[in-house]
């Protein structure tokens, strides 16, 4: 999948595009060109984006999860035989071993048009000029899979390995009474090998004339069998039959390639379909896995959902036994989200990116519902993507080249996700630093959602304030040291939901009591609360 044409590397990290690509990928080299070629839609695409997520939605609902096992079995074992194709389509005579990719291909076409069932409108029915390809190969077919070229391709074929075996036998039988006589010559009953050794003391005479000396020793002669005039014809004649049969299998193999050349195009064709086959199942596959639906596509440039989930953390808590807490967002222009440490705000802003990727490429979204534009790009400012200036500048530094050059991009369609911007300078700088952003992306149309732990924001911008919740008590803290019986309880006693928060409200940090949960000294906890409270 092109990604990058949507989200840059820093972004496409924030996101975890790699864990989404490696849960979309087809399961054939058929599959992994198309999709290797799928593109973001843009805006004015929005009924192609509809239509692909409902198809995408309509097959998780036909297929039962074993006949997408079935088709992804299927597609996995499928041999790439476009080579083969390609060869054929240029006159080239193909070999026993592309005959047998070619087989494969059919009987996984064939299968997968059984798998389907009546989803088969996906697959091109295989017409009768592909049926007859199949057909002419099968009594090719052998037991284990492979490819012989068998008698029953061409009578003339059966002929000329008949008389090659006859007359490879009369060249067998009269070398076998040539190497009689020599034996005999020897005072021996039969010759050991094609080269032998004769001792001079066992000579009683010369060496025969069918006896050709290789080397000669004090004690020894090393010879070897010098064929007689008649054997010599005989293996004349069993090579010219030979001969005869390599031409008969070269003109059957010629034969079937000009099969496969005449129908090179449907099979090209064919490819192609059980290629964006394999796109869709693999996207049926994370459907029904991810229970997803299908998001409606807005024409404005929007990212809204009810009960979403961020795939890659929830399917690692899912790994740990954690259990997950879906959040609902509504974002159409530029938001500010605010909440405690560990709440989720960053993962509420990869959530919007995550259902805005999807969206964009026709997928159905992890969510009860969703609702979503289609964005020419998303850009992620702040914690989450790596150093891409190898350490040259300070945080702060490489932050503002970042938005420098965020801002600097012409699409007017972007999303924004801006965690903790300016968190590293001084908090009054900071403050009039996110101020000064929100009015630069709405000055640009941007959709934006900034998560900030500044106070005030909302309110000096007018932006729509969100929140997440935050803690739901302070639950007593565990024994010290004991770090993950903490995070158990801190998830336990977390609200992680987002709400819209009226023009001048805040919601509590929580940082204090979060440091005591953690094991932070209860000394300092006490002058930390007294501190505040002064």
């Amino acid at each position: 999948m092109r990604f990058s044409r949507l989200a840059d590397a820093p972004t496409a990290r924030a996101l975890q595009l790699e864990w989404l690509q490696r849960e979309l990928e087809p399961a054939s080299e058929y599959g992994r060109r198309a999709f290797a070629e799928l593109s973001p839609l843009r805006r004015g695409e929005e009924g192609a984006a509809a239509a692909r997520s409902s198809r995408v939605a309509e097959l998780a609902r036909r297929l039962g999860g074993s006949q997408v096992d079935g088709l992804r079995a299927t597609l996995r074992a499928m041999p790439d035989a476009l080579q083969a194709i390609a060869g054929a389509a240029i006159g080239g005579v193909l070999a026993d071993a592309e005959f047998v990719e070619i087989q494969r291909l059919l009987d996984g076409a064939f299968r997968i048009e059984r798998l389907l069932g009546d989803a088969g409108d996906l697959l091109p029915s295989l017409d009768d000029g592909l049926r007859s390809v199949g057909d002419a190969l099968e009594c090719g077919r052998t037991r284990t899979g492979g490819f012989y070229l068998a008698d029953d391709f061409d009578r003339s074929l059966s002929t000329a390995r008949a008389r090659a075996s006859e007359a490879q036998r009369e060249y067998e039988a009269m070398r076998e009474r040539l190497v009689l006589r020599v034996a005999a010559t020897l005072g021996r009953e039969d010759l050991p090998d094609d080269e032998f050794v004769v001792m001079r003391d066992d000579l009683r005479g010369p060496l025969s004339a069918q006896i050709h000396v290789v080397r000669e020793a004090p004690t020894y002669f090393l010879c070897e069998l010098e064929l007689d005039a008649a054997t010599v014809e005989a293996l004349r004649a069993r090579d010219a039959a030979a001969e005869d049969v390599a031409s008969a299998e070269e003109a059957v193999r010629a034969r079937l390639s000009e099969l496969v050349r005449a129908r090179a195009r449907e099979f090209e064709v064919l490819a192609g379909s059980i290629g964006a086959i394999d796109v869709v199942v693999a996207q049926v596959r994370f459907t029904q896995r991810y229970a997803c639906v299908v998001a409606e596509i807005a024409a404005e440039p929007v990212v809204a959902f009810r009960e979403a989930r961020f795939l890659p953390l929830a399917a690692e808590l899912e790994r740990e036994g954690r259990s997950y807490e879906p959040i609902s967002v509504d974002l159409h222009d530029v938001g500010v989200l605010t909440g405690p440490n560990m709440g989720g705000k960053s993962i509420a802003l990869r959530t919007c990116g995550f259902i805005a990727t999807l969206a964009a490429f026709g997928i159905p979204v992890p969510a009860v519902h969703a609702r979503a534009g289609l964005f020419e790009e998303i850009a992620w400012l702040g914690i989450g993507g790596e150093r891409e200036t190898g350490g040259l500048l300070s945080s702060f530094a490489e932050e503002v080249v970042r938005l420098r050059d965020i801002l600097a991009r012409n699409a007017p369609r972007m999303l924004v996700l801006a965690d903790e911007f300016a968190r590293t300078t001084t908090p009054h700088e900071g403050k009039a630093l996110v101020i000064a952003l929100v009015g630069a992306l709405r000055a640009r149309g941007r959709t934006a959602l900034l998560a900030t732990h500044l106070a005030g924001i909302a309110e000096a911008t007018g932006a729509r304030h969100f929140a997440v919740r935050g803690m739901r008590g302070v639950p007593a803290a565990p024994p010290r040291g004991d770090l993950q019986a903490a995070l158990a309880l801190l998830a336990a006693s977390m609200d992680y939901s987002i709400e819209e928060i009226a023009e001048g409200g805040e919601r509590p940090a929580d940082a204090i009591a979060l440091a005591r949960l953690l094991g932070l000294d209860d000394d300092l906890i006490a002058a930390a609360r007294s501190a505040l409270e002064r």
